[in-house]
């Protein structure tokens, strides 16, 4: 697993060095090899901030298994912290399909929304869930909302 995983790794790093087609259809056929998610999920979490890498290793989990909620949501905050609020809106549409009330959907969707108000909302109700979640606490402190 590690081999193959370190083979991607250096695909996925030429990738970003060049925009040459060469290098990324390479690591396109490479991911659509894979079946095992445990090595696409590394490959997706040691290149989150690299949209280069990370959008088609996401798709490629996403094709192997669609219902995986946590994946997903991954995928959409990809989108979000790219700036592509629509594609990060339709992972948010297809988690909540899957499990509304996760933890990790309600984060997505407090990151998404313009509406303080509602991110408010959206934050205690994970608090709800998880009164310690780091994230929800420090957004309602950015907020400048008492818990």
């Amino acid at each position: 697993m590690s081999d193959t995983l370190s083979q991607l790794e250096e695909l996925a790093q030429r990738r970003l060095e060049t925009n040459e087609p060469g290098p990324e259809q390479e690591l396109l056929g490479a991911l659509s090899q894979i079946t095992d998610t445990a090595q696409l999920r590394g490959l997706a979490e040691r290149f989150y901030a690299d949209p280069e890498v990370s959008v088609p290793t996401f798709e490629r989990i996403l094709q192997l298994c669609p219902g995986d909620v946590t994946a997903r949501v991954q995928f959409g905050f990809v989108y979000f912290l790219m700036g592509e609020d629509e594609a990060a809106v339709r992972q948010l549409e297809e988690a909540r399909t899957l499990d509304p009330e996760h933890l990790q959907v309600l984060t997505l969707e407090a990151a998404l929304s313009g509406d303080p108000a509602e991110k408010i909302r959206l934050y205690r109700r994970i608090l709800q869930k998880d009164p310690r979640n780091e994230v929800a606490l420090g957004k309602l402190r950015e907020l400048d909302v008492s818990q």
